[in-house]
């Protein structure tokens, strides 16, 4: 059996763009403003087996709803621009999915609290060495996630965005005149009408639409909210507004969660169907061109107001009815979410099969699939959803998603790598106190006559290493010496340690297993001997190594802590002085590695014990708190249901901190720093870089926000998929990677880099090149490649970052990538999928067979000119413009040394 190592993700990025965080600090650094869902003990002294993230964090992840509360707490709704995002590898094995605010609602004080019960549960494995020794079952939980109403109320599919300054009329005879009323501002919002001509000098598409909030025009004239005017609504000049997407995990489960307009359709053009501007062009027989068949559509078949018939052009003809509908691509010069008119009666449009089973979805409920739905680190789970908490004088709101990571296994075995994973490739070295320090100067290594004040660890690649005369090594495998930074000196190789990435109590993860008695750790009056004692006791050994002066009496603190539970004298004592000590900024890191034992509260109901024993302190002095607390374990408890239907998930699993432990499980921590590595692009782009012109390099313009944002996506996702297809990091695989981006996905006109495109050619070109019909030049080479029907030339033209073409190729990545991009070939153009593509046939040679990153950049080869062969052939004798792709690799890989 193989090593298993999943792809690892944090759970949300660091800005509404959607930019990966950099680094996990910058993350904790990020998230540490958060005042809830503190790790193991909650700010109320309660058990809290996750961490929250809110809206006072990472606002770009919360989603709203219109509804009065949330409008209230806050008047600029959130828009969902980016999601909660799986943090690894797995299988959704269990959800609820809470239908909206108002069936989740719990009475306080007169009014309804809102609050979701949506949760989406990941099992996932991993198994870092070749045997199940070594190997782990884990999960992942996100709680509190955003109800299904959320996605059904994201605007109307009749609002677009102007995409420029435009003009705008006041009548149709205006605008046949050119009579123009002003011009309308970029992004300006408005509402589509079913009323739409054709203008007659210039054959351009206008409707009449409202402005659908108050704005001003170019002049600085305001337009009323209500106003009705004419512009033009072709060529892509109206686009259609952002909708937040659905969770992606929707789409591949068993029941029809989705959040389509009722009324609407997706289907495609049965075959080749002439599409007109307007109704009026449909009467007189004026058509704008043509759309092949199996051209995604979507229309209203019931809205008979974007319908019009077609009498017979002759005596005995049959009428036929056009309906309105929107474009799912480009075509010529219209553009995706354009509208149009198109035959649609009979058979005209085939409707497109959802890929759900149409089973009807499943609200409130815990559900557990008879098959789990696989699922991918970073993809979509959903959005932090609106919470609101009683207080004794009305309420609190914020939006959050609370996440845990738990396990069933033996982690007292894990954390000791019984499979002894990766001790072959150390990763980490580490140090204990004591130990004899050196010095280093011209003369070589001298004794320091010091000794390390405390343990540490270090990442072993960052550590300089010499050999015994004190030479500076380029390689620190078989140092005499490292120099350890924190303590000022050079330690000797017989002093250190090397480690493995996955001996993770070597690194500093420890266990904790008490059983509580209630899930009130802290109650002010009886001391917390459970698990807050064990926190307190691994924290006090922490303290006890403490080198910093003015962090000398933490140890004392934590000591008289400790003697007060062991004293069992129990009385009102202060219940902040241990929640502060707990979650001391300075101990965060060794917190965040305790790993506990502990009964979930997502498992006991109000009558268990473990919740009752609280309760019933509530009865006498606190009713009301009882009342709501019983009514919310009753919407919010979930995992014994998911136990009894087969999940295994018990009553007290291990607890670890979901980023932290994540992170130290991740095998793609080696990578370069994007930033830094953009700048130093920027600054080579136009000169160093330049472009060749028929083979000589020339100067271009400085590199564009749109293509820096471009690399800064591309870089990502690189990085992201890279541990997926590679074991370990090749910066001459990543070069060659880049070097061929940087050629074969540019867009000459919009001047655009590092995207994936497709081939500027236009239908009639494509049918010639690589069609199998009339007009084909090599029709029997079409047909080898699988191009056998009108239009799959145009269909299966290049695409993406290395120009995937011909069906054949389509056929086999599909196969390869589990994407479908033989029915929507346009799904190359997402980045994921064109990274998905490139890396996977360039290492196995999927391209061309026999031609892989390894057989020319492999360990002790570098072989950039002849690596052009594992896309393209030969021409005139070499490889088909190698020395370009050379040139740019070396350039790639000089930056990449420069930014590790």
């Amino acid at each position: 059996m193989t090593a298993k190592l999943p792809k690892i993700s944090y759970p949300v990025p660091s800005d509404k763009n959607g930019h990966a965080f950099s680094s996990v600090e910058e993350l904790l650094s990020m998230v540490g403003g958060e005042s809830s869902g503190l790790y193991l003990v909650g700010s109320q002294g309660m058990w809290h087996g996750g961490i929250h993230i809110t809206d006072a964090t990472i606002p770009w992840c919360a989603l709203s709803t219109d509804s009065e509360a949330e409008n209230e707490y806050r008047r600029e709704l959130y828009k969902g621009e980016q999601f909660i995002r799986c943090m690894a590898d797995g299988e959704i094995v269990a959800w609820r999915v809470s239908k909206d605010y108002e069936s989740a609602a719990i009475e306080w004080r007169g009014e309804k609290l809102f609050l979701s019960t949506s949760f989406v549960l990941v099992k996932h494995y991993i198994q870092p060495g070749d045997t199940a020794e070594s190997g782990l079952t884990f999960f992942t939980l996100y709680m509190n996630l955003a109800p299904y109403a959320a996605y059904k109320q994201q605007g109307s599919l009749a609002d677009r965005k102007v995409a420029g300054v435009q003009r705008y009329y006041s009548s149709a005879e205006d605008l046949q005149a050119g009579r123009a009323a002003g011009k309308l501002g970029k992004d300006t919002v408005v509402t589509l009408s079913d009323t739409i001509v054709t203008r007659s000098s210039d054959q351009r598409q206008f409707t009449k639409v409202t402005i659908t909030r108050e704005t001003k025009n170019t002049e600085g004239e305001t337009l009323a909210a209500g106003t009705r005017i004419w512009t033009v609504s072709d060529q892509g000049y109206l686009k259609a507004t952002e909708s937040v997407p659905v969770p992606s995990w929707w789409a591949k489960c068993s029941l029809a969660y989705t959040n389509e307009s009722e009324g609407v359709v997706n289907c495609t053009s049965r075959t080749n169907w002439a599409y007109y501007l307007s109704s009026d062009d449909v009467l007189q027989y004026k058509n704008a061109g043509s759309l092949v068949a199996d051209f995604p559509l979507s229309y209203e078949p019931g809205n008979t107001a974007q319908q019009v018939i077609r009498p017979g052009k002759n005596p005995g003809d049959v009428a036929k009815t056009f309906s309105l509908v929107t474009l799912g691509r480009d075509k010529d010069k219209l553009k995706k979410g354009d509208r149009v008119w198109v035959v649609s009666d009979g058979d005209s449009l085939t409707p497109v099969a959802p890929a759900a089973s149409g089973s009807e979805p499943v609200f409130n409920d815990v559900y557990v699939p008879s098959a789990p739905v696989p699922v991918n680190a970073g993809d979509s789970l959903g959005h932090m959803g609106f919470y609101q908490l009683p207080e004794e004088n009305g309420k609190r709101s914020r939006y959050q998603v609370h996440i845990e990571c738990l396990s069933m296994d033996d982690m007292e075995k894990f954390i000791t790598n019984p499979g002894r994973a990766g001790e072959d490739a150390p990763v980490y070295l580490i140090w204990k106190a004591d130990a004899p320090l050196s010095d280093k100067s011209d003369t070589g290594i001298t004794s320091g006559g010091r000794k390390t004040k405390a343990p540490g660890i270090l990442t072993l690649a960052k550590v300089p290493g010499v050999d015994a005369e004190g030479n500076t090594l380029s390689n620190n495998k078989d140092a005499a010496y490292y120099q350890i930074r924190p303590e000022g000196g050079w330690l000797a190789a017989a002093n250190v340690q090397k480690v493995s990435q996955y001996a993770f109590g070597e690194l500093g993860f420890v266990t904790l297993n008490k059983a509580p008695e209630s899930f009130d750790l802290i109650d002010g009056i009886k001391q917390p001997n459970n698990v807050v004692k064990g926190i307190l006791e691994q924290l006090y050994k922490v303290a006890q190594d403490e080198t910093r002066t003015t962090h000398a009496l933490n140890k004392y603190n934590y000591k008289r802590l400790l003697e007060l539970i062991d004293s069992n004298q129990d009385g009102y004592y202060s219940e902040q002085e241990y929640l502060q000590a707990i979650h001391n900024v300075s101990y965060r890191d060794h917190l965040y590695r305790l790993i506990a034992k502990h009964a979930s509260e997502w498992y006991y109901g109000k009558d268990d014990q473990l919740w009752k024993t609280y309760l019933d302190t509530l009865t006498t002095d606190a009713p009301l708190w009882k009342t709501y607390l019983e009514a919310f374990l009753d919407k919010m408890t979930w995992m014994k249901a998911v136990s009894e239907k087969g999940v295994a998930l018990g009553p007290e699993p291990w607890h670890m901190h979901p980023i932290i432990f994540l992170e130290a499980m991740n095998s793609s921590s080696k990578w370069f720093d994007i930033e830094k590595f953009i700048q130093k692009y920027k600054e080579r782009h136009s000169v160093v870089f330049g472009f060749y012109d028929r083979g000589t390099k020339i100067t271009i313009p400085e590199l564009t926000p749109d293509s820096e944002e471009s690399l800064r996506n591309l870089l990502n996702e690189m990085k992201n998929q890279y541990y997926e297809n590679f074991y370990d990091f090749n910066e001459k695989f990543v070069s060659y990677m880049l070097a061929t981006i940087r050629i074969e996905s540019y867009a000459y006109r919009q001047k655009l880099f590092f995207k994936p495109i497709s081939e500027n050619i236009s239908y009639d070109k494509a049918e010639v090149d690589y069609g199998s019909g009339p007009t084909a030049s090599n029709r029997q080479r079409a047909i080898l490649n699988h191009n056998t029907d009108i239009g799959d030339g145009y269909k299966y033209r290049g695409r993406g970052l290395v120009q995937l073409t011909w069906k054949i190729a389509y056929e086999k990545f599909k196969s390869l990538t589990g994407i479908d991009i033989v029915t929507n070939p346009d799904l190359c153009l997402e980045i994921s999928t064109a990274v998905s593509i490139m890396m996977k046939g360039m290492k196995d040679g999927d391209f061309r067979a026999g031609h892989t990153l390894e057989t020319y950049l492999g360990a002790g080869k570098k072989d950039y000119f002849n690596a052009r062969l594992i896309i393209n052939g030969y021409r005139d004798g070499i490889p088909d413009k190698a020395d370009e792709f050379k040139d740019y690799a070396e350039l790639f890989e000089v930056i990449i040394n420069e930014t590790m």
